[in-house]
């Protein structure tokens, strides 16, 4: 899915899902399966009801608008305990966690730092490392961003 695609199917479902509550965290397409993936978050978790809620209102605001062309399948879940962290709200939900992120910039440079996210600000967090220093990084250059869970 092209993320052109993704942010159109988001932009069109985000106010709908918000009025009931859930957050469209992310829009993933799996073309070898034909398979739209959407990433639910509601504050209290989620249920089976949350999902089979948000597939009954998605279905035909998708269908209508023919966003993904022929046949598909419709998979709404939970983004679970190792989720990706993607969005600013995401990174706001889990300060004071462990996470580690990857960064690539526009120069190829890439970097990956492991930490405490202590701040949210403005399109930039703030992770405090392991060492005791602290590193601002811009969102939009984030690769990959997940807590890291401690057993």
């Amino acid at each position: 899915m092209t993320s052109s695609l993704a942010a159109s199917v988001s932009d069109l479902l985000s106010p709908v899902l918000a009025d009931e509550g859930i957050e469209l965290v992310d829009v993933e397409y799996q073309v070898d399966t034909q398979t739209l993936k959407l990433l639910i978050h509601r504050p209290n978790g989620v249920s089976i009801e949350d999902c089979q809620q948000v597939s009954r209102i998605a279905t035909p605001i998708l269908n209508v608008h023919d966003m993904i062309r022929g046949t598909y399948n419709l998979e709404v879940a939970s983004p679970g305990l190792n989720r990706p962290l993607i969005t600013e709200a995401d990174f706001r939900r889990n300060l004071g966690e462990t996470v580690q992120v990857e960064v690539s910039t526009a120069a190829g440079d890439f970097s990956q730092f492991n930490g405490t996210l202590n701040r949210v600000s403005d399109g930039k967090i703030f992770v405090t490392l392991f060492s005791g220093k602290t590193v601002k990084i811009v969102i939009s250059e984030i690769t990959q961003a997940q807590i890291q869970l401690i057993w």
